[in-house]
């Protein structure tokens, strides 16, 4: 395993809306110890003139994510119009799998697992082919509900889901990217090591953060109360050999520490990898 960094995130400055220049936040994680991203550009232009920045800089995207509208009006139609060129900006970053929420058809308590499996595979399915195409891997992101319980509005929130769909491509080297946060909000402590258990073997790439009280906060490992030394034990036990790639959102620290706290996530990765 390697470290990486979801290199987006590493742009965004606290209280602005002004974004870190690529380059700065390139030369940041650098100085941390991180050359391995997860990194999505905003247009297939973009992508080829960033590539060039990050050879240039000996670093490499590894992985990039396809855009999501849950959220938004007409979500599934967005998500049909933008996935293609999604996968083809993730090709030209030279990134070897683009990850995808497989939840743009919002479900309801009326659809059964089966018929919610039914939909899903038939929009993924021309993203999922064009990933072979442009010589990526699909990971499939598991997810959370948003609701209480005995609510489902999410497909993937369960891992037997997320199963479903990578086994519903098979030949294609779909997967999963493991959300640890997402996992923990799910599962609590609990199922958690049950379900990974569960995921790990079709585990490609990660999302690694943690929380508390099962809220999705993604912070730093040790900052919530995920175990991280099981959870190294248990990739270890199913030979999961990819990056380990931290996915910080919230809470931007002042630009005049942020580069000892990129060097201080660094420190904990190397303690945990060395496990």
């Amino acid at each position: 395993m390697e470290q990486a960094i979801y290199l987006n995130y590493i742009r965004i400055r606290r209280k602005s809306s002004e974004k870190r220049p690529l380059a700065e936040a390139v030369r940041l994680c650098k100085e941390a110890g991180f050359t391995r991203f997860d990194y999505f550009s905003d247009s297939l232009d973009d992508a080829k003139r960033e590539r060039e920045l990050f050879d240039s800089q000996a670093v490499k995207v590894i992985q990039s994510h396809c855009p999501f509208f849950r959220y938004q009006d007409n979500g599934l139609e967005k998500f049909r119009r933008t996935a293609g060129e999604a996968v083809k900006i993730a090709a030209a970053l030279g990134a070897e799998f683009l990850v995808i929420h497989a939840d743009e058809y919002r479900m309801n308590d009326e659809i059964s697992r089966k018929e919610m499996l039914k939909i899903t595979r038939e929009y993924l399915a021309p993203v999922v082919d064009l990933c072979g195409q442009y010589g990526l891997k699909a990971a499939i992101e598991n997810l959370f509900e948003e609701k209480g319980p005995g609510h489902r509005t999410r497909f993937c929130s369960e891992a037997e889901e997320v199963i479903d769909v990578i086994e519903s491509f098979p030949g294609t080297g779909i997967g999963c990217c493991w959300d640890s946060g997402h996992h923990h909000v799910s599962f609590g402590d609990e199922d958690f090591f049950e379900k990974l258990e569960m995921l790990a073997p079709y585990i490609l790439c990660t999302h690694i953060h943690d929380n508390r009280y099962g809220v999705d906060m993604h912070k730093p490992a040790f900052f919530g109360t995920i175990d991280w030394e099981r959870v190294i034990s248990v990739l270890k036990k199913y030979d999961y050999n990819g990056d380990f790639n931290w996915e910080f959102v919230h809470d931007r620290v002042p630009d005049e520490v942020y580069g000892e706290y990129l060097r201080f996530i660094h420190a904990s990765g190397n303690y945990l990898l060395n496990l």
